[in-house]
């Protein structure tokens, strides 16, 4: 189907100069069932890529093709057929619709954006359900897809907005570029002979899209794209995304994966949302680029005109890099180079690190499985110095809540790595933390390293770290423990009652010192009444450092069960809760915020207001928005953060648990950037 389709694709154009897009749309559209607006000036084709679109088709001689263009004074009598004289006579309202847009499997109506109400209103239901009401009597109609024109788009006219959200895909059709008007005097535009698509051809494409399953990581990628464009448009009534348009989409996916002998649909097949999401065509650009982005994050490096079967099987994926090259490591595959790393596909190989001559030698390792070490009676954890990319597997169930590393060395670094039950290094020096997750902590002590996009369900670095730049990342306790010259931006603490010790801290560092800097952070949560301190805030000792465009959130105070009766010190203990820093030694507090209240057992919170003091500038919970903290905290709406409208609060984008996503990388080394070969290997693309 795949073959035939690239065919009629090629003789659909024929004679045409820059409309290749716009055909392909098109032909997709149809095959999906779906209906499709061709916006753009007069003298631009919008007529002959409809009727291209219907002589590709098998029809019988009484369900071919209808069009129209339509004016303020058409009537229903020119679009449905004239009323039946006969059935008048007998009292009933009926239309005789054959050769008209009720019993044709193609239509194309211009200037559909003109049409009178009583119009519009019968075509709502043929665009949707397929179904035109001929007097008392639904009438099942055999529509494939209504294609329509227009040279403008509606604007101000709300009577339009059901109509035009029932054209699930949007088309651009302009002039021709200066720099291809000479094609214009060689094209033949007289119609070639087509091939054509059958009825059994549409039936097996039906069939074949039914069975088509949408991967996780694609789910992921859309529900993010829907998240983006809601942020991006938040302001922009022309922009909304029915419930409606994402069932149509799926359906759209689906069958683009078919058509391209495919049972899962790929990020390539998401890119056909650029069509799909923007009402106005001024915003086609950023939809495209909130696509675009977000897919990226999904790609990663595999070989080299890599089939579809090794890139949806990860384990294909691994056979697929040479076995015989130089170097190879006895007893693993792969040479332990960037472009050959040696891979961990089982608990022997992941214990093998242990080895001096493999776990300390600066190779590179690619994790292919998941690791359960459940079964080991006895760890030792190992030093290492190297590159691991865990490629989004687990290593779990090590003994004890045990570390997988006790040293990491300099220049090493850890990628797309997922830990349960277990924590990645006791110390790690000079070295790079990008996409990993873990249900305990993360690492000990770090030294010198750069943490991005990390989650964690404790700390992301328990104890110290000094001389880290930490970024982008989340955690359900204290991020840092002690933060000693470092620099924290871009990070969340969610406040977890559970994870919390006795002393009920829950913030972005515990303490900061010697010259830290903690910017754009953001502390959000519940802690629990103790004897002794329960802060929740930024820092909750900012020594000598700076804390400044920070954000804290709604913090909700639990009553303790071991302490049931601290509902009476309630009102007295009000002062432990400063929010931005509760005890300073020369600090520098810079255009801090903090939402108004904070929610105490029987008392409420309010703190000074005063953005260079240690509760930050108070906030009523109306003006704790979005607008608020890109413009006046300076926040990366379009790139880090995005607003999270259910619990009115940003939230990171970039997180690991996304992470199933991997790094986009490409080179010249027989490896190149999935989602680029999965767009060259797309007929609709």
């Amino acid at each position: 189907m795949k073959q035939k389709i690239q065919t009629l694709l090629t003789q659909m154009n024929h004679g045409l100069v820059e409309r290749e897009e716009a055909i392909k749309t098109a032909l997709l559209t149809m095959l999906a069932g779906e209906n499709l607006v061709l916006i753009g000036p007069p003298g631009t084709g919008k007529s002959m890529i409809a009727r291209r679109v219907a002589d590709i088709l098998e029809t019988h001689q009484d369900a071919g093709y209808f069009e129209y263009l339509l004016t303020k004074f058409s009537t229903p009598e020119e679009i449905f057929g004239p009323l039946s004289i006969t059935e008048l006579k007998a009292d009933r309202f009926k239309r005789n619709t054959a050769g008209y847009l009720p019993t044709v499997q193609i239509a194309f109506l211009d200037e559909i954006f003109k049409a009178s109400s009583s119009i519009l209103n019968s075509l709502l239901t043929i665009l949707n359900e397929r179904v035109f009401h001929n007097g008392s009597e639904p009438q099942k109609v055999p529509l494939l897809s209504l294609i329509s024109a227009s040279n403008e788009l509606p604007t101000g006219e709300e009577e339009l907005n059901a109509l035009y959200d029932r054209f699930l895909v949007r088309s651009f059709v302009d002039y021709v570029r200066e720099d291809n008007l000479h094609k214009l005097f060689e094209a033949n535009t007289a119609a070639p002979s087509f091939q054509k698509l059958t009825q059994l051809d549409l039936s097996h494409i039906q069939q074949a899209a039914e069975n088509v399953t949408l991967p996780t990581e694609i789910i992921d990628a859309i529900r993010s794209i829907w998240a983006q464009h809601k942020t991006t448009f938040k302001e922009d009534r022309r922009e909304n995304l029915s419930d409606r348009r994402l069932k149509k989409i799926i359906q759209l996916l689906r069958v683009s994966a078919a058509t391209n002998e495919r049972q899962t649909v790929d990020l390539s097949d998401v890119m056909l949302l650029k069509n799909c999401l923007w009402n106005h065509y001024d915003n086609a650009e950023k939809v495209r680029d909130i696509i675009i982005k977000t897919l990226q994050k999904h790609s990663y490096a595999v070989p080299l005109n890599a089939t579809h079967a090794e890139i949806t099987k990860e384990s294909e994926i691994k056979k697929s890099v040479p076995n015989q090259s130089e170097g190879k490591i006895k007893g693993f595959s792969g040479s332990g180079t960037e472009n050959d790393p040696i891979l961990i596909q089982s608990l022997h190989d992941f214990m093998d690190i242990s080895r001096p001559d493999i776990g300390t030698k600066g190779y590179y390792f690619k994790q292919t499985a998941d690791i359960d070490c459940a079964s080991l009676t006895h760890w030792s954890p190992m030093d290492f110095q190297g590159h691991y990319d865990g490629d989004g597997h687990l290593i779990k169930n090590l003994l004890k809540k045990n570390y997988v590393f006790s040293n990491v060395q300099s220049k090493s670094s850890f990628s797309n790595l997922k830990l349960e039950k277990c924590v990645l290094a006791k110390f790690i020096e000079d070295s790079q933390i990008t996409h990993c997750q873990s249900d305990v902590s993360l690492v000990t002590n770090a030294h010198g390293c750069q943490i991005s996009q990390c989650e964690v369900h404790k700390n992301l670095v328990s104890d110290t770290a000094t001389n880290c730049q930490i970024s982008e990342c989340n955690a359900k306790s204290n991020l840092v423990g002690n933060a000693i010259d470092c620099k924290i931006v871009d990070c969340a603490v969610d406040i977890n009652v559970s994870l919390l010790g006795e002393t009920s801290l829950g913030c972005i560092a515990q303490r900061v010192t010697k010259n830290s800097r903690v910017e754009r952070c953001f502390v959000t949560g519940i802690i629990q009444q103790h004897l002794r301190s329960n802060f929740g805030g930024i820092v909750w000792m900012c020594n000598d450092s700076t804390i400044q465009n920070c954000s804290v959130g709604v913090l909700t105070v639990k009553m303790s069960d071991t302490f049931p009766n601290m509902r009476a010190f309630s009102t007295t203990r009000d002062k432990n809760f400063s929010r931005i820093a509760h005890k300073t030694l020369k600090p520098t507090l810079k255009n801090n915020a903090a939402i108004d209240t904070i929610l105490l057992v029987d008392s409420q919170y309010k703190g000074s207001d005063d953005a260079a003091g240690k509760d930050g500038k108070t906030l009523a919970a109306a003006m704790f928005n979005q607008r608020y903290h890109e413009l006046t905290l300076g926040w990366d709406f379009e790139n880090i953060w995005e607003w999270d409208d259910a619990n009115n609060r940003p939230a990171l984008r970039n997180l690991s648990t996304t992470a199933t996503s991997k790094p986009a990388t490409q080179n010249n080394t027989g490896m190149e950037d999935l989602l680029l070969q999965q767009i060259r290997n797309n007929v609709w693309l």
